[in-house]
């Protein structure tokens, strides 16, 4: 090495031409052996960087790897997530088609159920008002007086129990003829009858109560004009349901129901649409105009006219077969309108 040293120095002042000293010389083999020891350093830290970066580009390659294996098993699942939306898509509308068609035999059943209720309705109706069958409903304990049995009534009715609230109201009018007990008891059988949507059976009884009590001024009365106008609204006879109330609020104006003969009219007037009853049914149409269910509508006209031809009408208009209990109150109802049988009260009939 000290050879090639001296034949680079001598070369170099060959070329410079100078003649360079033994201390030139040194430095520059100092320095030259400078420059190899950092060559050979760097030579190292390339080395340690190179193999760095093999390391890291074999690390990269195993990420890519299986970042490529997660995404083909995510690709996967969303496939099968897909497959499986489509089938409960499909299990979806295979239910609404069936819950469509359900709904529809629902429906059907629902109006079926209605028509075999309102015939059963009335298979009991016409069983119960049999001759005798309705005694056999009364309870062993009955009420001493009047007042109990038109609770009594009132409270079976409300429970529920129609045959012991006929029975009770039947033996209340047996016991108690002719009396406000009878006029409200009368009431309880009129309500069953529209329960039942025996209309024109209603109609005669809340008839007979006015009737039968000589139309006074009464709360059984004017009870019995306030459920007539009921009936005449959902018959859709709007404006005979007005004249009952018009009658109700200038002949009761003393009664409890009459201030309702302020505002029900209006109310009548906005809900009720002539000529369009939902109680209308072929089964109720009398033949007989004597039996004809508008004849409580007549009241107010009576009204109009002098009051001793309006009790006259409790002749003709006899008390329903259905509530036989009321026939036999309904007599004495007839007795105040013998002396006053003028011409008049055959109008009506006709």
């Amino acid at each position: 090495m000290t050879f090639v040293r001296t034949i680079a120095s001598l070369l170099l002042l060959t070329l410079t031409g100078c003649i360079a000293t033994t201390t030139d010389v040194d430095r520059v083999s100092q320095r030259v052996a400078e420059l190899e020891r950092v060559n050979s350093g760097v030579m190292a830290e390339a080395s340690a960087e190179t193999k760095r970066l093999e390391n890291l580009a074999a690390q990269v390659e195993e990420a890519t790897n299986q970042l490529r294996e997660t995404l083909a098993k995510a690709g996967a699942r969303i496939a099968e997530s897909d497959r499986a939306l489509q089938r409960v898509r499909g299990d979806l509308e295979v239910m609404v088609h069936r819950l469509d068609a359900l709904e529809r035999i629902g429906a059907s059943g629902q109006a079926s159920l209605t028509e075999v209720r309102g015939r059963l309705n009335q298979l009991i109706a016409d069983l119960r008002d049999r001759a005798g069958i309705a005694i056999l409903a009364l309870p062993s304990d009955l009420p001493t007086d009047a007042e109990g049995f038109v609770k009594a009534s009132d409270k079976a009715l409300a429970d529920g129990d129609v045959r012991l609230a006929a029975a009770m109201a039947s033996e209340c009018q047996k016991r108690y003829p002719a009396s406000e007990a009878w006029g409200q008891c009368g009431l309880v059988i009129g309500r069953i009858a529209a329960q039942e949507q025996r209309y024109v059976d209603a109609l005669k009884q809340f008839q007979a109560v006015h009737d039968g009590l000589g139309g006074k001024p009464t709360v059984a009365v004017a009870q019995s004009l306030v459920e007539v106008s009921k009936i005449l609204e959902l018959q859709g006879k709007c404006g005979k349901a007005l004249q009952v109330w018009n009658y109700l609020g200038t002949e009761m104006a003393k009664t409890p129901q009459a201030k309702l003969a302020k505002s029900e009219p209006a109310a009548i007037a906005k809900r009720c649409k002539e000529g369009v009853g939902a109680a209308d049914k072929p089964a109720d149409k009398p033949t007989d105009p004597a039996t004809d269910p508008a004849k409580p509508a007549e009241l107010p006209e009576a009204a109009t006219g002098d009051k001793a031809a309006a009790k006259p009408v409790a002749a003709p208009v006899k008390p329903a077969e259905p509530a036989k209990p009321a026939v036999a109150p309904a007599k004495p109802a007839a007795a105040p309108a013998k002396p006053a049988a003028p011409a008049k009260p055959a109008k009506p009939v006709k």
